[in-house]
């Protein structure tokens, strides 16, 4: 592969992504590599190595008999991702409130004046895309004051599957109230750099997240099986 080819395949790559976590491209749609072709002006090699790594990730299955589509992630697949995420996420919270610098307190305390300014109380469409991009910068802020960089790298790949989730999942205003006073007192856990106290706010965030995601793929689940009855 020349370096054109390759940088094409990156570019690619990030594209399509970003077109599923977004869900342009939703759970279940076929990918097109003419499509992809036409819509991103590169070729079908670029195209074809660009599926073949997000296949290796996990974002879209192929078949002899349908081709490439994006994945629908089960109930148990959901579940693995969150497991995964308390695992990693608590341990990484423990070394970022450790080695939080003052210039990446800073960054949160601004993104945090930022959110709180923004929401207006309505909780609609527009607070969730604004919550959960200041939701990334605190995730990203953890990993990167953690210090930890092959960890950090895992947990940017989960957080991308976490936010895949949440634009496929309405959220409601009651999970969005929540879900930003939980960032607030993660923030304030790694302001006082108290490890235990960081764990355990990340640990009951991200285990509200996975409850809320689980309920709502339960929910889906059990309204296709009386569908199909």
């Amino acid at each position: 592969m020349t370096l054109d080819t390759a940088a094409a395949a990156a570019r690619a790559y990030e594209a399509i992504k970003t077109r599923i976590i977004e869900c342009t491209y939703p759970p279940g749609a076929k990918i097109s590599e003419a499509r992809l072709v036409d819509e991103l002006g590169v070729g079908r090699s670029p195209i074809r190595s660009a599926l073949a790594r997000l296949r290796s990730e996990g974002w879209i299955n192929v078949t002899p008999q349908s081709g490439s589509y994006v994945k629908s992630l089960t109930e148990g697949e959901i579940r693995e991702i969150f497991d995964f995420r308390l695992l990693l996420e608590t341990h990484v919270a423990r070394l970022a409130a450790q080695n939080i610098s003052e210039e990446q307190l800073r960054r949160l305390r601004v993104g945090l004046r930022r959110a709180r300014a923004l929401d207006d109380g309505t909780h609609d469409e527009d607070t969730f895309d604004e919550l959960d991009t200041f939701d990334s910068m605190v995730h990203s802020t953890v990993y990167e004051a953690a210090g930890n960089s092959l960890i950090g790298s895992v947990l940017r790949n989960l957080l991308e599957k976490a936010q895949w989730l949440k634009k496929s999942t309405p959220s409601t205003p009651a999970r969005m109230k929540t879900w930003f006073t939980e960032l607030e007192r993660i923030i304030a856990a790694l302001e006082a750099h108290d490890a235990d106290l960081a764990a355990q706010r990340l640990r009951e965030h991200i285990g509200h997240a996975a409850d809320f995601e689980m309920k709502f793929a339960a929910s889906a689940a059990s309204r296709k099986t009386a569908k199909a009855d």
